[in-house]
């Protein structure tokens, strides 16, 4: 008998806790892998996730099935079953509720151990890899693969004018031109000031940072949003947006606090609403309101020059909803919000009317995200379902649907409306590593950007409305021409794309990263 000897292994909950948040943000459960990232503070833990491979956790759950495999097959006297059926994973952790174990195993070898014994061929006997025996990641990258084909294809609204050809990467982009701005912990959020070329980022350790990118030599503005205690693990600033004249700041955290500040930094206000985490906040056009989402069913709105709350709307439509994601002004006083859950109703009111002036049903899963053209004609929503829908007051349902996607709809974007030609062409981006713009008045899917290795969380339109840059989980930001869809460029970044956002004249563009940085590119124009 073969002794096989083990070193005792080790393993932590933070480590078996890690892997499950990978797993399910690689698999697009977002909601899920926020709570449990809440819930397990991975975010306190000394893990550096850069150094963990896409699909680990898949990985050693096959090669445990595969141990058990072994186990079950090989009786105490080294005779190995050719008859046995491959585990599945539940059988693997439950043998005896299906019925196998190594003891009725043995008992059935050793019975026939002396026919088996007598047979010349037992010298044959060999241990072959099963070709059924694949592993579950490389069937996930298979499937990802079809549906990535299959998201490329010519969609049934329009034709897709980009041509699928094997082509090399652009140069990387000139590190002449390029700027790191460090952090301490990952950084989630970057905003340009409307105004100036100041540069907003939130990070992980829920300080904000305000640069003046212009100034090489200046330090930047650095704002405690929240007082860090050991009992509050919740610290990432989940938002940020400056008012529309650039004069203020406003930031929340998942500890559930907002506050605002003056550009210098200095304390305006400080809310602790939602009871939780707040996921989205946005200022009106005139900068008095102020709206907020968070992890329970409402929405609130603060009135920014008496610094106090002005209304709540609660979303209680059956309990279905869990949380308001996102939140959108049309105008100075009428917005729309989305939330997580069964309820997948998008709801749109207007300050002073208790109850939404219009519910627009439609999204077969939860709705991600939403935005209201320029203009407020047209409400654009990207879901769960992968689709992209486009809505208007006028209308009881929605004016499109946008197919064409094969994973979930994360981004929507417009493109600005500095040309009345423009006015109504959308950008969506999905979990299927795929950016597409559309002609929402036709709904056609005019080009298809489909050079991302992972999935899509972040894109913005250059003020001209030229370009498109876009970041990804693959720890790429590129920048497109929109018309043709060529790819201009592309930066490889040590970490997971949060953001990319572009400053008000168009010649800066702005990246964050869990990497613990954010780089500045400077564009030629």
């Amino acid at each position: 008998r073969i002794q096989i000897l083990f070193e005792i292994m080790c393993m932590t909950s933070d480590e078996v806790n890690y892997l499950v948040y990978r797993y399910l943000q690689e698999s697009g459960f977002e909601h899920s892998a926020f709570v449990f990232n809440l819930e397990s503070h991975i975010n306190s833990c000394n893990i550096d996730g850069t150094l963990v491979p896409p699909g680990a956790l898949v990985t050693i759950l096959q090669k445990g099935l595969q141990f058990v495999q072994a186990e079950v097959t090989l009786s105490d006297n080294g005779i190995i079953s050719t008859e046995s059926e491959n585990l599945s994973l539940l059988e693997a952790v439950i043998p005896d509720i299906y019925g196998i174990n190594t003891k009725s195993l043995n008992t059935i070898l050793n019975k026939s151990d002396s026919n088996d014994l007598a047979d010349d061929n037992l010298s044959d006997i060999k241990i072959e890899q099963d070709t059924d025996v694949t592993m579950m990641m490389d069937h996930n990258d298979h499937e990802k693969t079809e549906n990535s084909a299959e998201g490329n294809q010519e969609p049934a609204n329009g034709p897709a004018l980009i041509k699928e050809e094997p082509f090399e990467e652009p140069v990387i982009i000139n590190k002449e031109n390029m700027r790191l701005f460090p952090h301490d912990k990952e950084v989630y959020n970057c905003a340009w000031n409307p105004v100036n070329d100041k540069l907003a980022t939130g990070c992980a350790d829920s300080t904000i940072r305000i640069w003046d990118v212009t100034d090489p030599t200046a330090e930047p503005i650095v704002i405690k949003h929240t007082t860090i205690n050991a009992a509050d693990k919740k610290l990432d600033i989940s938002a940020l947006d400056w008012s529309s004249n650039g004069e203020m700041l406003a930031s929340s955290c998942l500890n559930g606090s907002a506050k605002i500040f003056k550009s210098n930094g200095t304390l305006l206000h400080a809310f602790k609403i939602h009871g939780g985490p707040i996921f989205a906040m946005k200022f009106n056009c005139k900068g008095q309101y102020l709206v907020t989402g968070g992890i329970n069913p409402s929405a609130i709105v603060i009135d920014v020059p008496a610094g106090r709350q002005f209304q709540e709307y609660k979303f209680s439509e059956g309990n279905q909803i869990g949380a308001t994601m996102d939140v959108a002004w049309q105008n100075h006083n009428t917005f729309a919000a989305c939330g997580a859950g069964s309820n997948t109703t998008i709801y749109v009111c207007r300050l002073g009317i208790d109850k939404p002036i219009k519910c627009f049903k439609g999204h077969a899963k939860e709705v991600n995200v939403i935005r209201w053209d320029s203009t407020g004609s047209y409400l654009a929503s990207g879901s769960e379902d992968r689709s992209a829908r486009i809505w208007s007051l006028s209308s009881d349902s929605c004016i499109h649907t946008l197919q064409g996607h094969a994973g979930s709809v994360d981004v929507v974007r417009w493109m600005p409306s500095k040309h009345k030609e423009r006015k109504f062409f959308l950008a969506t981006a999905s979990q299927d590593n795929t950016v597409r713009l559309w002609q929402v008045e036709t709904g056609e899917c005019l080009q298809t950007y489909n050079r991302h290795t992972s999935a899509v969380f972040t894109i913005a339109f250059s003020p001209c409305g030229r370009y498109l840059a876009s970041g990804s989980v693959d720890r790429c930001f590129k920048i497109w021409n929109v018309s043709d869809g060529t790819l201009i460029n592309n930066y490889q970044s040590g970490g997971v794309i949060s953001e990319v956002c572009w400053n008000s004249s168009g010649d800066r563009i702005a990246a964050s990263s869990n990497d613990a940085n954010v780089v500045v590119v400077q564009l030629s124009k």
